[in-house]
């Protein structure tokens, strides 16, 4: 009897937590979306309007990161705090896909950057070859890429670099294919970073932080 008790006592108490848990993450999200301008971090991913929406905690992830949650539940990934998403360009017509476009300008060193993510979720996820077809279409690439395994996804990279026909500019783009191991989900990860020609940034410096934001990506349980 003294056992039966012990066990309805355990469950009792993961119900009650498991309870405790989804009211914490909803008063979160409630205190995020009711909070002032000036009680929210005083950087851009919290004072836009939209691009707050996105965000799942007033607590960075690291310097000068913060969490973001795409709004169809299937992927959280690190986000720059000064970067602003674009509601005009945002694209959701299901909870298997959303297009997402943010960017900023870097004032100090001297570049601007535009990153568009697309997440998929289906059979579509699964075909490498069909989702390196759409990320040319936007980028004009068709190149190799370098596999990057880890314990829950797959990332397939690559980079190029472009210089506007004015000889004015130059572009260094980063691809990324971010594939789930356990389940039907991608997401497309495109960032430009442009500056003028004469320039001398430090692009490993810039590959590396790109590199890190792809290598946060968690995609999240499907029910």
């Amino acid at each position: 009897m003294k056992q039966k008790l012990t066990i309805y006592s355990v469950l009792l108490l993961l119900i009650l937590g498991l309870g405790g848990c989804k009211e914490a993450v909803e008063e979160r999200d409630k205190k995020i979306s009711e909070m002032s301008a000036e009680e929210l971090p005083d950087v851009t991913a919290f004072q836009d309007e939209f691009t707050r929406e996105f965000m799942v905690s007033t607590e960075p992830v690291k310097g000068g990161y913060y969490l973001f949650r795409s709004k169809t539940g299937g992927y959280t990934m690190m986000y720059p705090e000064n970067a602003r998403l674009d509601n005009l360009y945002y694209e959701s017509p299901s909870d298997d896909y959303e297009t997402v476009k943010y960017g900023a300008t870097n004032e100090e060193v001297g570049y601007w950057y535009l990153v568009r993510g697309t997440y998929n979720q289906g059979k579509g996820a699964d075909s490498l070859e069909g989702l390196k077809a759409a990320v040319e279409g936007h980028t004009k690439y068709n190149g190799e890429y370098e596999q990057m395994d880890y314990n829950d996804k797959r990332i397939h990279f690559a980079k190029m670099e472009n210089v506007r026909s004015t000889g004015r500019s130059i572009t260094y783009r980063f691809i990324g294919i971010i594939q789930s191991k356990n389940s039907n989900q991608a997401l497309s990860y495109i960032c430009n970073v442009t500056t003028d020609y004469e320039n001398d940034i430090n692009v490993p410096s810039i590959e590396k932080e790109v590199l890190n934001i792809m290598e946060s990506v968690e995609f999240q349980k499907l029910e």
